[in-house]
């Protein structure tokens, strides 16, 4: 008898489920944790599983054998699914004999349909902290410009620290300066005008649990001075209340500006920036000083919404800037995803509009305009750049005809 080898924890950084969709019944989830596994027909219209021999409802003219083996191929790791019996299957569509698994699959066989879902996210491998970081107690500092993934990796530390608290998220920028203290620290009945009831703040929701201060950057002055008391101490005082609360709470700070900058202004205390960047700090980087990055986002959302970019279309996204970023980037293709017919994206009057952004993305802090002609002066002289001066080359990449380049730069002067 074959012997199949043990658990394999690898796989959980690769495709570790599958999502079961049968022709009658309801979905499954199967988790995959060995290096082997059979397809087989089942004995029944139900779903079976026998250690590494998963069963899968048939028809009565139908038979499956198949089988899923953990490979290393070209120096990395897959599933790799394969007919036994000479029965093809359909990957995504087509019909195949074997195939390498890939996030985001779709497998029918018979009439069971299988989509594998890894558990490995967007851009992660350029995120990792060690393991004794993230189960542990440290603080951690995000920095990042808006819509770079911030909050979206303070979950991802608090479900891998195994603290068994909520994760509460508080995002500071969108309370008034004189709400942010109650919100953070609760308050008491009567404690001020309008306090008709006894409110819990973040930290004592977040017990046992992780408190994300989104936008560390807009708490005041004086609410910075109570926060890092709470530091030192884990304990606080709620509003209008004498008596101290204790709680354990892991707490993670985001920022979109830079604190050490802010520290220099005088808008942010000296003691707190080296209070809550002593932990952890990670600065993202934005999508415009990353291509390597945007490629990475990219690929990630093909695979996860089963759609593929022309060459055209991939190379007009790695050359943009992107003030939004991955907020953004993936909205831009929601979008796209709608309007779009098929399974292959192109570019289109959609994305028209990502040339002509009303705003100068190079400059966050900076609420000017410029007029339609000067995005347009500037589009054109940067493929122009681009392309060492050549004006038939450029006109082929603007597709428009060579007289308008040299209109549109000549009126530029």
């Amino acid at each position: 008898m074959k012997v199949f080898s043990q658990d394999l924890e690898e796989s959980s950084k690769y495709y570790s489920k599958i999502t079961l969709k049968p022709l009658y019944g309801k979905c499954k989830e199967i988790k995959l944790n060995r290096t082997e596994y059979l397809f087989q027909s089942a004995k029944s219209d139900l779903f079976e599983q026998d250690n590494y021999t998963l069963s899968l409802p048939t028809l009565s003219n139908e038979s499956i054998d198949l089988s899923l083996k953990w490979k290393n191929l070209e120096g990395k790791m897959y599933y790799f699914l394969k007919s036994l019996n000479g029965r093809p299957f359909r990957l995504n569509g087509n019909i195949v004999l074997n195939a390498i698994i890939s996030n985001g699959d779709k497998v029918d066989i018979a009439h069971n349909r299988l989509i594998f879902n890894g558990v490995e996210s967007l851009s992660e491998k350029e995120f990792v902290f060690c393991e004794r970081v993230v189960k542990s107690n440290l603080n951690i500092l995000i920095e990042g410009e808006t819509g770079t993934g911030k909050s979206y990796y303070a979950k991802k530390i608090h479900e891998e620290s195994g603290r068994v608290g909520q994760f509460i998220h508080l995002n500071l920028s969108s309370f008034s300066h004189n709400l942010i203290e109650s919100e953070i620290f609760g308050h008491i009945k009567g404690a001020f005008t309008g306090a008709t009831h006894t409110k819990v703040g973040a930290l004592k929701e977040a017990d046992y649990g992780t408190l994300f201060l989104d936008e560390i950057d807009s708490i005041p002055l004086d609410i910075q001075t109570k926060l890092l008391l709470f530091l030192d101490s884990k304990k606080f005082r709620s509003v209008g209340d004498n008596k101290e609360t204790s709680v354990d709470v892991r707490l993670i700070f985001a920022s979109g500006k830079s604190l050490r900058e802010l520290v220099n202004l005088g808008r942010f205390r000296k003691d707190m920036y080296f209070r809550i960047s002593s932990g952890a700090y990670k600065k993202l980087n934005s999508l415009r000083d990353d291509q390597e990055r945007t490629m990475e986002l990219i690929e990630y959302y093909q695979n996860s919404n089963d759609f593929i970019l022309s060459s055209r279309l991939l190379k007009f996204y790695l050359n943009l800037d992107w003030p939004g970023n991955i907020r953004q980037l993936f909205g831009h293709l929601d979008k796209k995803k709608i309007m779009t017919n098929g399974r292959k994206m192109d570019f289109d009057s959609l994305d028209e509009e990502l040339v002509f952004n009303p705003f100068k993305s190079l400059d966050r802090e900076s609420n000017d305009y410029i007029t339609y002609k000067e995005l347009k002066v500037g589009y054109f002289n940067k493929v122009f750049t681009r392309v060492n001066g050549d004006y038939r080359t450029a006109a082929k990449k603007l597709d428009v005809s060579v007289n308008t380049v040299k209109n549109v730069l000549g009126k530029a002067g």
